[in-house]
């Protein structure tokens, strides 16, 4: 695969002379003029990135994916600001696969890890000033002023002196024709209008009106259902298949091998769905014996043993040989799936030498590659079309889903939608990899962190992804295992890469999703070993940094200390990742032995706040996730298959059990952080530091219903 990493300049000169359409690879090109039609009818293409239409209507072509995060709302915000355009005017285009909108932080297109503010925020202030620029020497020249006479403002460039006046609409085909500006100059943020600010979402509207296009949605002429099976265990393969009955099934069209399964064919999902059952087939091979109990034993052997060393200070076997106390604890989390609202599914059409595809994907540059190999076509043949995502937190980087549409077509000859359903869902994730964590703390007579050794295993998403690891320690794996801001003298942390039987991928907040709790889970327990109110205990180790304010804020506005009904405690928790810092303390009591959380309170610092209305909404939307994998979130394996197949076996939240959720946002002025990923984290440590609190009994494993 070939990645092309464009300088900001690059992507602010790139089409900005172009006329016509967007680039190849964008779900919404611009309209053509039909014979006879005024060229000026139609949108001018400013630049890459940006399309004006006579009406004022200026479309952003936003090169991430929209899967509730909020990017369609956030982008066209930075952007507006900078251009000086009327936010209700501006829209959002889905961009398929393009070099040109690769994220900066990553140097390839796809959207994950919270980059895509973090990412394009100065990008696209940047594209947003040059457009304004561009306007206003239009309006310049047309007038006979000095540019520097003219103002933008919502859309509308204004000439003070001879009160004149045009709109973006009116000036876009003049602009298109200026020179973009070099280093357009950027507002300073004194002056935001719209930063900041409460705005409606621009996919809100189109998600309860139904106009929203998913890969579920899409209809194309001729086009045929798909319905697939894969061998249950991981890198088995098919050894027997008998597909008489289904063939003569009502509606079915054709049955196609995929890689490591079969798929049925027929005129609606339905009939190909119901023709799965009538195959005669066997499957062989792969990690049959596998048990989530031999999981459990090669994860506790690798702590055991140690492994390889990932980061180190001082001497910690001295500090702990020391220590006047040494305190120790393990701690565990389970294989998660990412129970997306929209199964895996993709819409593909190989014709001839040509490859098209419509996919929910969140990972547009692998999703090409990936389509291209399927469809043995080359790299320049295939189109990818990003629709709107029912849900990803790191399962749509995956592309298995776009390859079986694509070998399917391949095969029938016809565009094909391939929907898999839940059960085939539920058991061919990428899953959070199973994990344990073990503590050692040197502590002095005062109960001060003199040194800390730290042991973790699990499988390895990126030996995964790249093949080896280099002989090298998994750097992701062993992320926020402890804060870099603690000023511990003697410090080693280890790990070892464990051979999963299940392919592990990315899952919502990456590894800071156990490594959270089993951080926080320690923390408090240092705390109470120092004989420390919790946090207070945070609060003198992150003394001077900007995590201090946010647990501050979280504390205060929870009532931390105050009383609580009989029954009910609190517990603390606060984690940084991707760019931002979330502290949350949570209300929980026991409910026929079962926690229930009543009330959790956020305090986030993540720079700046772009959208404060869509922060407060990915804090709740995070707790929902979180809570819902720290209670009851468990994938089993058993003769390596996963024994949870739907929802009545992997629970999750339901809105009876939904806490009251309060979000506070720390002002700040550093670079905006992430938000869609960060608030998962502190809840679950949040939530076994109040059962401690409650009960006296530590819960050091998830999901916290398997410590009764």
């Amino acid at each position: 695969m070939t990645i092309t990493t464009l300088s900001r300049r690059d992507a602010l000169r790139l089409g900005l002379t172009a006329t016509g359409g967007l680039l190849i690879g964008c779900a919404a090109p611009a309209p053509r003029p039909a014979a006879g039609t005024d060229a000026q009818a139609v949108p001018t293409q400013l630049n890459a990135w940006i399309q004006i239409a006579p009406d004022g209507a200026i479309t952003l072509v936003t090169p991430d994916a929209e899967m509730g995060q909020g990017v369609y709302t956030a982008l066209p915000l930075i952007l507006a600001e900078d251009m000086e355009a009327d936010f209700s005017a501006v829209r959002v285009a889905h961009c398929g696969y393009n070099p040109a909108y690769n994220n900066p932080i990553k140097g390839y297109q796809a959207t994950g890890q919270s980059a895509a503010v973090r990412g394009y925020y100065t990008l696209l202030r940047q594209i947003g000033a040059g457009a304004r620029d561009m306007l206003l020497a239009a309006a310049a020249e047309r007038w006979q002023v000095p540019v520097a006479e003219c103002r933008a403002e919502r859309s509308v460039v204004r000439h003070a002196k001879s009160r004149r006046r045009a709109t973006f609409g009116e000036l876009a085909v003049a602009a298109a024709r200026q020179a973009p500006p070099a280093a357009p100059a950027l507002k300073p943020a004194s002056e935001f209008r719209l930063v900041g600010s409460r705005v409606a979402r621009k996919d809100g509207a189109a998600k309860v009106d139904g106009s929203a296009q998913y890969s579920i949605d899409l209809v194309l002429p001729g086009m045929v259902h798909a319905a697939v099976r894969v061998s249950p265990v991981a890198d088995g393969q098919i050894v027997r298949l008998d597909e008489a009955r289904a063939r003569a099934a009502p509606g079915v069209i054709d049955v196609v091998r995929i890689d490591g399964g079969v798929a049925v064919v027929a005129t609606t999902w339905w009939q190909a769905h119901k023709a799965l059952a009538l195959l005669d087939i066997g499957f062989a091979g792969g990690a049959i014996a596998a048990t989530s109990a031999s999981i459990d034993a090669d994860l506790a052997k690798a702590i055991a043993e140690g492994g390889l060393v990932a980061r180190e200070a001082g001497d910690v076997d001295a500090a702990l040989s020391s220590a006047a106390r040494v305190l120790k604890a393990e701690y565990s989390a389970p294989y998660l799936a990412h129970a997306t609202m929209e199964p895996m599914g993709c819409v593909a059409h190989v014709d001839g030498d040509r490859c098209t595809v419509w996919a929910p994907t969140q990972g547009p540059t692998v999703a090409h590659a990936a389509a291209a190999k399927a469809a043995g076509v080359p790299p320049g043949n295939v189109q990818v079309h990003r629709m709107f995502l029912g849900g990803g937190f790191g399962r749509r980087y995956e592309t298995d889903f776009v390859i079986q549409a694509v070998q399917i077509s391949r095969a029938v000859g016809r565009p094909v939608k391939l929907l898999w359903s839940r059960e085939e869902d539920m058991t061919h994730d990428f899953y959070r990899p199973a994990a344990r964590l073990s503590y050692r703390a040197g502590l002095t007579a005062d109960g001060s962190l003199l040194g800390v050794d730290i042991v973790g295993a699990c499988g390895s998403i990126l030996e995964r992804m790249r093949g080896s690891l280099g002989g090298k320690a998994d750097a992701m794996s062993v992320d926020g295992v402890l804060d870099r801001e603690l000023a511990v003298p003697h410090l080693r942390i280890r790990h070892t890469a464990v051979k999963s039987p299940l392919p592990v991928g990315m899952w919502r907040s990456v590894s800071h999703s156990q490594n959270g709790f089993f951080k926080e889970s320690f923390m408090d327990e240092l705390a109470h070993a120092a004989s420390r109110d919790p946090y207070e205990y945070r609060r003198a180790l992150l003394a001077g940094t900007r995590q201090a304010a946010v647990l501050d804020l979280a504390a205060a506005r929870a009532g931390w200390g105050t009383p609580l009904p009989p029954g009910r405690a609190r517990g603390i928790a606060i984690v940084a990742s991707y760019g931002s810092i979330v502290a949350q303390v949570a209300e929980v009591s026991l409910w026929e032995g079962e926690p229930r959380v009543h009330r959790v309170v956020c305090a986030v610092d993540c720079g700046l706040a772009i959208d404060p209305y869509n922060i407060a909404a990915q804090m709740e939307g995070g707790v929902v996730f979180g809570l819902s994998a720290a209670l009851w979130g468990d994938i089993t394996v058993a003769g390596g298959s996963v024994e949870q197949r739907n929802f009545h076996e992997y629970r999750v939240l339901r809105m009876n059990e939904m806490p009251v959720v309060e979000t506070h946002i720390v002002s700040s002025t550093e670079p905006p952080g992430g938000i869609g990923e960060c608030a998962v984290p502190p809840i679950a440590p949040a939530v076994a530091n109040a059962l401690f609190a409650l009960t006296g009994t530590r819960w050091r494993k998830m999901p916290l219903v398997k410590n009764q």
